[in-house]
């Protein structure tokens, strides 16, 4: 499976980053996690009712990524 990212998730990721550089370590393990194994607990992997096809999973209490399923893989969308 791959993971793509759009520019909109890379643009407020670079932005999250600046305010808390830990973070990429943090999104870094619960994308690996979620290649490896996207129903593990601390992903809180759920479906986004109101968009088709829109998942979201959490890197902390506070962040979240939301992220789309294509035949390719998994295109990220936002995160915040």
């Amino acid at each position: 499976m791959v993971i793509k990212y759009s520019k909109n998730f890379a643009g407020k990721l670079k932005k999250i980053k600046k305010k808390n550089p830990s973070l990429e370590v943090k999104v870094d393990r619960k994308l690996k996690l979620l290649l490896l194994d996207k129903h593990h607990p601390s992903l809180r992997l759920h479906k986004i009712i109101s968009h088709e096809n829109s998942w979201s999973i959490s890197v902390d209490m506070n962040i979240r990524i939301l992220f789309l399923y294509r035949e390719y893989g998994i295109l990220l969308v936002t995160i915040g």
